[in-house]
């Protein structure tokens, strides 16, 4: 059973129960589109049952869809933690789940062009998670969620390369390599911020720079790079000239406040902020040496030996966008 299904389980009793609060009606809508992806599979399969068709470029949208939903699944989990009593979720985390969510039904359309005719849709590949909503400062709840949905989707990614490996018959399958390094690189960006997220549970105080890197850590050094190895499995070299951030929003609906009255968020331009010190009066954090060379070549090496039995001369491989 696919790991977004088993996500979508845990959701099932909290969206299932009929709530007045206009929040919980909001998401339960979105969670509908979510639902469609998982009876989307089974189209997918069948048509490839009965052979005769390329449908790799349908793979890769359903691939897409599905990490996307992945990642909003898991954003939004804490709202219905409690099925009867529908917990409260930061503005900013509804709506970058939303902005998740509202992506899929053009994937969903792609898939089935793609079954019908090869060849015959026309949203652009690779699909790219869009730009990340931010507040001033996000509140930690957003951060736990961010930090939810790298687990959730290293764990789909995960799951799928293990799979291609099974049913390979020795031949490495086309893709693996950047999507095995891919996840490398992130999980190594998904340490340096889980490590703020535990300074701030603790009450630490962080500095709002190194706060703002664990953000981007998260968004477009793991989701990102996740969807991005989530395609490439699927349409190996789709996503060679795949932008590593996006400075700019996407044309696309914009998404509905929770509350009417309560400002939106609006998305800004996220510029690398370089690193910042580790120590010093605050108990701040450097992140930039939490993922320095060494490190990271260690990871990669040992990432790559467990699932290879070997590769330790893949330790210090960068990927170009897969970095």
């Amino acid at each position: 059973m696919r790991l977004r299904h088993l996500l979508a389980q845990e959701l099932a009793a909290g969206f299932g129960t009929h709530h007045e609060d206009p929040i919980v009606q909001q998401l339960t809508g979105l969670r509908r589109i979510g639902a469609a992806v998982y009876d989307l599979e089974q189209e997918l399969q069948a048509a490839e049952k009965t052979g005769g068709k390329d449908l790799r470029r349908a793979r890769c949208y359903f691939a897409a869809a599905e990490t996307l939903v992945t990642f909003a699944d898991a954003f939004v989990l804490d709202a219905f933690a409690d099925p009867q009593h529908p917990r409260h979720i930061p503005h900013v985390t509804f709506l970058q789940a939303q902005a998740f969510y509202l992506k899929v039904p053009d994937l969903v359309t792609g898939v089935r062009q793609e079954i019908a005719y090869p060849g015959a849709a026309q949203v652009k590949l690779p699909v790219l998670p869009g730009p990340r909503f931010e507040t001033e400062r996000c509140p930690l709840e957003h951060m736990l969620a961010m930090q939810r949905a790298a687990a959730k989707v290293e764990e789909l990614i995960g799951t799928r390369i293990e799979s291609l490996r099974l049913h390979s018959a020795g031949a490495e399958p086309h893709g693996l390599r950047p999507a095995v390094l891919a996840m490398a690189a992130a999980h190594t960006k998904r340490d340096a911020a889980d490590q703020v997220i535990g300074a701030l549970r603790q009450g630490e105080r962080v500095p709002p720079e190194t706060h703002e890197e664990a953000e981007s850590f998260y968004y477009d050094g793991v989701l990102r790079q996740y969807l991005y190895a989530a395609q490439e499995l699927e349409l190996a070299g789709v996503t060679a000239a795949a932008p590593r951030t996006e400075e700019a929003p996407e044309e696309a609906p914009e998404p509905t406040p929770l509350h009417p009255a309560q400002p939106r968020p609006q998305p800004h331009r996220w510029q690398q902020q370089g690193s910042w010190p580790s120590g010093g009066g605050g108990g701040g954090f450097g992140l930039g040496q939490l993922i320095a060379a060494d490190v990271v070549g260690n990871l990669v090496g040992d990432l790559l030996g467990g699932l290879f039995g070997g590769g330790g001369n893949w330790g210090g491989g960068g990927g170009g966008n897969w970095w």
